[in-house]
């Protein structure tokens, strides 16, 4: 009896997703979240947690809306009403472009205009938006920013909070 393509896939759906697991060289390079790893420490509140979680989201949709999605639109002859974006903005969820305006570009623009302790011209954003958004770890954001050992953890929490404050 020949199976079809179909019939395989619904087999292959029923059984579920094999698992296999990571090469030790995968296993090696894979990173725990910083800001999670933090919060279940204790290192960090529950609020500033959230705070980076929020910082996170809103530059997911800022990236998300600045480069075209996959989806092919030649089977349909035209472009789709959702095509019709001219700005990322446009793209956003009410509430993700909530957060933007009114979280966010205040407190970038805060942040950025703040110098942190270290290299010259090192900005306070920059070094959030690392731990935050490219996962690094504190001793590597320290190494990079030549900080005092713990500096970077300050630096973080007190971006974190200045973040909340404008949320409230």
């Amino acid at each position: 009896m020949a199976r079809t393509r179909r019939s395989r896939l619904k087999r292959s759906v029923r059984m579920g997703p094999a698992r296999v697991a990571p090469t030790p060289e995968t296993a090696a390079r894979r990173r725990h979240d910083v800001i999670a790893q933090l919060a279940a420490r204790g290192r960090i509140e529950p609020h500033q947690a959230h705070a980076a979680e929020e910082i996170r989201h809103v530059l997911e949709a800022v990236g998300r809306g600045m480069f075209p999605t996959a989806r092919p639109t030649a089977w349909t002859g035209k472009a789709p009403r959702h095509r019709n974006w001219r700005d990322f903005i446009d793209r956003m969820s009410k509430a993700e472009r909530r957060a933007w305006e009114r979280h966010y570009i205040p407190w970038t623009r805060e942040m950025s205009c703040r110098i942190v302790a270290g290299m010259p011209g090192t900005r306070w954003l920059q070094l959030v938006l690392d731990i935050v958004v490219d996962n690094a770890g504190l001793r590597e954001t320290e190494a990079r920013y030549q900080l005092r050992h713990g500096r970077a953890i300050e630096y973080l929490i007190q971006g974190l909070e200045r973040y909340h404050r404008r949320c409230r």
